[in-house]
């Protein structure tokens, strides 16, 4: 038995960068934040799991696609949650609303391009 292996589509490259470059933001912005506050936490989670999403795209593991959907799925929740919170007003808003509409387009890319979910299937060739 030999398993098939694909190319990696360029669309998951690029998400792979961003996803990285998204988590790097997370570990910045922690200076910025108060220790033990809810963003906090929320950051250090946020980056972890960024991280773990950019690997297993740049590497193509067969868990990343719906990996990568949990966890886009939960940020969404997460910045629509920030949206009905007090201190995000008026630019503070840009933030999370940037997140949401950065989430929808990553679901929206892995469930709508046809080339995305065979790469994160395990096939074997007998």
């Amino acid at each position: 038995m030999k398993l098939t292996h694909y190319k990696r589509p360029s669309g998951i490259t690029t998400m792979a960068v961003f996803e990285f470059g998204g988590a790097l933001s997370c570990l910045g912005l922690l200076v910025f934040t108060a220790v033990g506050s809810r963003d906090f936490i929320a950051l250090i989670v946020g980056a972890l799991l960024g991280f773990v999403v950019v690997y297993g795209l740049w590497t193509l593991q067969f868990w990343a696609f719906w990996f990568t959907a949990g966890y886009e799925t939960v940020e969404i929740v997460y910045e629509l949650f920030l949206v009905t919170q007090p201190e995000y007003k008026g630019l503070h808003l840009l933030g999370p609303l940037f997140g949401i509409l950065m989430s929808a387009i990553t679901l929206g890319y892995i469930f709508l391009d046809r080339s995305v979910k065979p790469v994160f299937q395990r096939k074997t060739i007998v």
